[in-house]
């Protein structure tokens, strides 16, 4: 999230960076996070979301709320009524989906997702399925199912059991149920937000059991151990074990 984002360019600007170049304080980095929304980490409990953006502040971070970007160029960023010069944006409020709704000729929404039937079929083609960032899947409450990889996971197995189950002479309709495992975000070293709906979690506690959660989801030991180790690493150092500095060719005049 632009949340995580910011808080990592930060601690890489004040402390990982400091010290590293001759000519530039890198402590002197602005980082501004601007967000069009009413607060961030807005699937976040509130209470949750004011954690995260204290500890942004904390970090150095300019939090902007309540105002779109309406322009980004290689200048800066306009939004709202404010033109903010900067020389590295980026961008982590989403992109475009995959254009699949052209391909099937199917309704979709602003964004692009296609408009799924319960069970994740297409609309009038009920053999075509779309799932993950390609479809807009609605919950009970009426609320998108999150574009995310643990969502796109469910999705899967729905889908593969439906096919199973047709293969298997069951055409009856199996609609998509969705499990929301919890929300989980770092703000840097040392701080992030768990949301469970049961149980809300803050700092040190919530960053330990963030990262428990990251490196089990990963595949293989060997890459578990290479990611806890590196971690551990930057954790205790405050240095990065992998860097990679590129330089291109200086303009010729």
């Amino acid at each position: 999230t632009g949340v995580e984002l910011a808080g990592t360019i930060a601690e890489l600007a004040h402390d990982t960076l400091r010290g590293e170049f001759r000519n530039i304080d890198t402590r002197q980095t602005r980082v501004v996070l601007i967000e069009a929304g009413d607060s961030i980490l807005a699937n976040f409990a509130p209470k949750l979301s004011n954690y995260a953006g204290k500890a942004l502040e904390r970090l150095g971070v300019v939090v902007e709320l309540g105002r779109a970007v309406t322009r980004c160029d290689a200048e800066g960023v306009v939004f709202g009524d404010t033109v903010l010069p900067a020389r590295t944006i980026l961008w982590a409020a989403g992109v475009a989906a995959s254009p699949a709704a052209e391909w099937l000729g199917a309704n979709a929404d602003r964004a692009g997702r296609v408009l799924v039937e319960p069970d994740l079929s297409v609309p009038g083609s009920p053999e075509i399925f779309v799932i993950g960032d390609a479809a807009l899947v609605l919950r009970p409450d009426g609320r998108p199912v999150p574009g995310v990889a643990p969502s796109a996971k469910q999705e899967g197995r729905h889908v593969a059991a439906t096919v199973r189950a047709r293969l298997a002479g069951d055409t009856g309709p199996r609609p998509f149920h969705y499990k929301h495992a919890g929300d989980l975000a770092t703000i840097g070293k040392r701080a992030a937000a768990i949301d469970f709906g049961w149980i809300k979690l803050t700092g040190w506690l919530a960053w330990w059991l963030w990262g428990i959660a990251h490196i089990y989801f990963l595949i293989g030991f060997r890459n578990r151990l290479a990611v806890s180790l590196s971690w551990l690493w930057i954790y205790v150092t405050g240095q990065r074990s992998a860097r990679l500095i590129t330089q291109g060719d200086d303009d010729k005049t």
